[in-house]
Formats: structure tokens, sequence, C-alpha cells
């Protein structure tokens, strides 16, 4: 048997230590655990008391893997058990090192192994009305404590993210933590051109232009006394930004039309899904204007770079759809862990309303041809800088991986170092074209 649990809190300044966490507990147990791992390792199988209690997985065997070090890196072992045991959706054929945010599956437990976040004994104190800022990693920690630190400051702030990680999220939460009285209001810059852009954000007098019937006070002037968040920022067009400027550097707009000015007392927040420094080395942005609007800045990390966030976020999101405690089969569990999710937390939020939808009620949600369909869905290019984040430098559709996986006889390491992909996300593709390298093994 192996030592009791100890529980790992956090400590924002503490060293990270390798990890494993039970990301689905099952029913009436506890929320996802996470447990350091010891010099000695862990000896994973049925009975093994590795977290608050022992493992009761009837598919799991007694002595089913282990996890070990092995100089300075942790290894898992196959301990010839008949159901095996997967990494990332693959059955391990062999010892493995293991990398960070890699998804073991043994018999219906899933665990994720980490080597740079401590997690608490109830992740769920951390679930809140935001799910995309439910989560124990160190990423969204940062998040949580930028927000904190800016918000009662009257700076204007720059929120920068993947589509779907909660930039808007992130913008009403400095509104409302900054005790200002004033109203939330949110514009989309890429939805408008120039001249109506100019309009809707600083109004403008009747007569200004063709169809100006009457006066429009502008949101500047609406948001006033609280926030305006400037979505899509990078798509203000070049010719508006010095007006804009303008308006930041002195906090008085001109309505369109109009010969003056007029004072406005507002907190400005912009976001893009486009790294406005990467536009301004582009041309596409001023550097003045970002400077003005960069006085703080908050990044969203990626869904795929806090996969040990995705039980609580899948909490969170059964709660918000009115399904609280709703419990997933293993293959759902395994398979919202490896998946790339390019729309992020937007993406998730889709499955699970997939999954609530397509399962019988009182049974548990399942990875039917719906959901399926959904999470490839959710493989989507993305425009832009984020499909360099998500895509791999060259198409891996499953002819293409199993040409590979021919060509260097099933080696994963290999593959992965040909194609210029890490080998966990390579392992994830390899389980969604529903391919075992280890077919392809000279015996």
């Amino acid at each position: 048997m192996s030592p009791p649990a100890k529980v790992i809190p956090i400590h924002p300044n503490d060293p990270p230590q390798p990890a494993l966490m039970l990301a689905f507990p099952r029913p009436g147990a506890r929320p996802a655990q996470s447990r350091e791992l010891p010099g000695a390792g862990f000896l994973l199988g049925r009975g093994e008391a590795i977290f608050d209690e022992p493992f009761e997985d009837p598919a799991m065997e007694p002595r089913h893997a282990e996890v070990r070090f092995r100089g300075k890196h942790a290894v898992v072992t196959d301990l010839g058990s008949r159901t095996g045991t997967r990494i990332n959706g693959v059955s391990l054929q062999e010892t493995k090192a293991l990398a960070e945010g890699d998804v073991l599956r043994l018999g219906d437990t899933v665990l994720v192994y980490t080597n740079r976040a401590r997690f608490p004994a109830d992740p769920a104190g951390h679930v809140t009305r935001e799910p995309e800022l439910t989560g124990a990693t160190p990423s969204i920690e940062a998040v949580r404590r930028s927000i904190d630190a800016v918000a009662h400051h009257p700076r204007t702030v720059v929120v920068t993210g993947e589509t779907g990680t909660g930039k808007e999220i992130v913008a009403r939460l400095v509104h409302r933590c900054s005790g200002r009285t004033g109203p939330f209001v949110a514009v989309n810059c890429g939805g408008f051109t120039e001249g109506l852009l100019a309009s809707e954000l600083f109004g403008h007098v009747r007569g200004a232009f063709t169809g100006a019937v009457g006066e429009q006070q502008g949101l500047f002037r609406a948001a006033h006394g609280g926030t305006l968040f400037l979505d899509e920022a990078g798509d203000i067009p070049m010719a508006l930004q010095p007006t804009l400027l303008r308006v930041l550097e002195t906090w008085q707009v001109r309505p369109v039309g109009s010969p003056r000015d007029v004072a406005v007392d507002v907190r400005v927040v912009a976001a893009s899904n486009r790294e406005l420094v990467a536009l301004v080395r582009q041309g596409l942005f001023r550097a003045d204007l970002y400077a003005r609007l960069a006085q703080w800045v908050v990044r969203l990390p990626p869904l795929r770079d806090r996969r040990e966030d995705i039980p609580a976020l899948t909490r969170a999101l059964l709660e918000q759809f009115d399904a609280p405690g709703r419990a997933l089969a293993p293959d759902l569990e395994e398979a919202l862990l490896v998946h790339p999710w390019p729309l992020n937390v937007r993406g998730l939020s889709n499955v699970i309303t997939t999954a609530l939808i397509a399962s019988p009620p009182g049974e548990p949600l399942a990875l039917g041809p719906d959901v399926r369909s959904a999470l490839e869905d959710n493989r989507i290019d993305i425009d832009g800088p984020e499909a360099v984040a998500v895509a791999p430098p060259v198409a891996l559709d499953r002819d293409r991986l199993e040409g590979l996986l021919q060509q260097f006889g099933g080696r994963v390491a290999e593959i992965a170092r040909h194609v210029g992909v890490s080998r966990p996300k390579l392992y994830r593709m390899l389980w969604t074209a529903d391919l075992d390298p280890a077919r392809f093994r000279q015996r």
C-alpha cells in the first residue's frame, strides 16, 4: 500500500513539484485532488491510497502501473495489466517519460501529470460565477491576482488572449471590483467602418453626415463614471487611432460635427485576440496608442496550457447549466482532457452542452456520436496568429499520420521531432485519429 495522502496547499512562491492529479473522482467523492510524487514514486492500482481514498475502480488491477523517477524524469510503466495503461489516449507499450499535462488512464480512472502546479485538496473553492476563470493552475491564479491588483487603480488595461478565453469576463470583473458606480459599456471595434466607429465612440451632432437626423452622445459619454470595454481593439482603423489617443490623453471627446469638446470620466479596458505588440511591429497599430492603452496588461492562458483546470471548469459549467454533480463516463473524461481546445472555454462549454442534450437523464454524460461531432467541430481553424499556436507546422490528417507511423516504425518521439510538435500533442492527434503506434512497431 502507498503511504497515506497528504494535502498539497497552494503557495504562489513554492517551487514547482512533480505531481499526479486525480482529475474526475467518482460521483460522491471529493473533487479533483493532487498528490506530490515522492522520490520512491507510486504504485498505481486498485486499493492503493494515493489520494484521500483508495482506488476502488473495478477496471483497475491491484498492480496496474507504476510511476517512478529515473534521474530527473518521472516515467510510467504498465505492469502487465489486462486493460492496459493509456497515455494521451494511446495505449502504453513501453516505459515512457512523462511530460507536462500528460493524461494517464488506468481502467476507468483518469490522472494528469504536472510538474508545475499545486492544487488544494478541494479546488471547488475556486469555482466562480465566471467559469472561464475557474481553476487552480498558476496561470489562472496569476490572472485573478492581476485583476485584483489593477481594479482600484484608474489605469487603462489591455486584456489579451485567444478567442473563448474570457476577455470580456475579465473586463467586467475589473469594472465590478473597481468601485466605479457608472455602467459597463462594451463595443466590438471590428464591427464598424471608420466613420461609424467614430460616431459610435464619440457621438455626433445633428446634420454631421447624411442620415444624422438627431444627436447621439456616443459610448464614451454613455459610460461616464463607469467602464468602456473596447473589444477587438486591434481592428480600430489607423485613421481613427490618433483621435482615440487624444481622448485617452485629455479625457475629452469631440462629437463628430461638433466644434466643442466634452469632458468624460471613463475607465477604458481594451481587448484583442491578436497581440497588439505584434500589430505595432507590423505598422498596423500606433505604438503611442498601445503605450497609452497598455498601462496594465492581463494575459489569459489558452485552455490547452492549463489542462489540469478542465475538471474544475467542467463542474462549473455543469452547475451553470443546472446539472450540478452530473457524472461523466470515463471515455468523455479522457476526451475532454486530451482535446486541443482551439476555441478554449467557449468550445468546452459547447461540448458539455451537447453531452447534456445527448445523454439520457440520470445517466453519466457519454462520449456518443453527437459529442464526438461537437469535439470535431471544435477543431475548426482559427484565422490569425492563434492558428500558429494551435496548428502543427504541417498538415497532419489521418492519412499523413498513418504514413508517418509506417515511415518511422511507430516511433512517436522520432515523428514528433520530424514534424516539429511535442510528443503529448502528437499522442493526442493519434488518439483523435484512432491510430495506435504499437500496430506499426516491428516485432
